[in-house]
């Protein structure tokens, strides 16, 4: 009976499953590139012959992306050094 509560209780713990977070560390000129990228998606699908259905849901998917990245977007203000290998390869 003890093995048996124990199992419940662990899989009961680990059923909880924690969000888990990506960070990326892109520059700032490539996240404005792909941004207008995005934009410029949006006006193209907007303009094409595709159903209207298919066109609203390209644009929100869009829409969302790009509302999610805004959100979650900090500035860094450190600016990346050389990686070690091209330091060594400066020597």
């Amino acid at each position: 009976m003890k093995k048996f509560l124990f199992v419940a209780a662990s899989v009961a713990l680990f059923s909880f499953a924690a969000d888990k977070f990506i960070t990326m560390r892109i520059p700032e000129p490539t996240v404005n590139y792909h941004w207008n990228n995005l934009n410029n998606i949006k006006v193209i699908a907007d303009q094409s012959n595709l159903p209207h259905a298919q066109v609203k849901f390209i644009i929100a998917s869009i829409d969302s992306l790009q509302k999610d990245m805004a959100k979650n977007a900090r500035l860094d203000s450190m600016v990346a050094g050389p990686t070690p290998a091209a330091a060594q390869k400066k020597k």
